[in-house]
């Protein structure tokens, strides 16, 4: 792909974000920039305030400040989540977004575990790594796309077991990337982990637009009521349930006794 066209979509405040990702919303759109920026924008919420990137507030304060993050009360998110998981040695939170800045009620609920964000945009990465380092937490962040499927999977095999993976609202995404991925990418990442939990949004940014219909696959695929994507029998839902305007389904592999 023209060098130029990856710059233009890239100026300002998302120039760290991965060319990959670049490339494919480019291919989207048939390389209009705007076009591209604006789906960036929609499905990685890389438009960000310089109060984030240059990481100019506090932890409680950059959570407050994205829409995917500012409706969570995390300690009450994870306490939900974790509630019927037992021991966890690791989290791996692909997609992150945000998520690393939650990492002192993550420790609250489950105490230090070792923290393991992938996040596509860089500034976002960087910020993450200097804030546990600060903070003297377990946990680091990684520049990485998630279609980078084997990268991920090296990373995995190494984290300690039992390991729960986060996939909080990056599904609408990978699909509009490529269609049918999530499915492939789930089954994949699911022979490296013991749990991944999911979360799907229920409604639009200004809560008049009810997403429940629309995610219907998903499920199905997960329960096994989708034909056509070989899941039989391959997943059992442990949990499955509404907050803050997004559902949340926690799933574990099958395994055959």
């Amino acid at each position: 792909m023209n060098k130029q066209l990856i710059e233009g979509i890239k100026r300002k405040k998302v120039s760290s974000l991965s060319d990959s990702i670049v490339e494919k919303v480019a291919g989207l759109v048939n390389d209009d920039v705007k076009k591209a920026r604006a789906l960036l924008r929609k499905y990685f919420g890389v438009f960000l305030t310089n109060r984030i990137l240059k990481a100019k507030c506090s932890a409680d304060e950059i959570l407050r400040m994205h829409f995917s993050s500012k409706k969570r009360n995390y300690e009450n998110f994870y306490a939900e989540i974790f509630s019927g998981i037992g021991d966890v040695s690791s989290v791996i939170d692909l997609g992150s977004g945000m998520n690393g800045f939650s990492y002192f009620y993550l420790k609250k609920i489950l105490r230090d575990i070792d923290y393991v964000a992938f996040e596509a945009v860089g500034q976002l990465v960087e910020n993450m790594n200097i804030y546990f380092k600060k903070e003297k937490f377990s946990a680091k962040a990684i520049h990485e796309d998630l279609f980078n499927v084997e990268n991920i999977l090296k990373i995995l095999k190494k984290q300690k077991k039992p390991r729960v993976v986060f996939m909080f609202q990056v599904i609408d995404a990978l699909e509009n990337l490529e269609r049918n991925f999530s499915k492939k990418f789930i089954l994949e990442i699911s022979g490296e982990c013991e749990w991944i939990v999911l979360s799907l949004p229920m409604e639009s940014l200004s809560g008049k637009r009810k997403f429940v219909v629309q995610r219907k696959w998903i499920v199905d695929f997960l329960s096994s009521k989708d034909d056509s994507s070989d899941s039989e029998e391959k997943f059992i839902i442990e949990k499955d349930f509404v907050m803050n305007g997004e559902r949340v389904i926690i799933i574990r592999k099958k395994t055959n006794n």
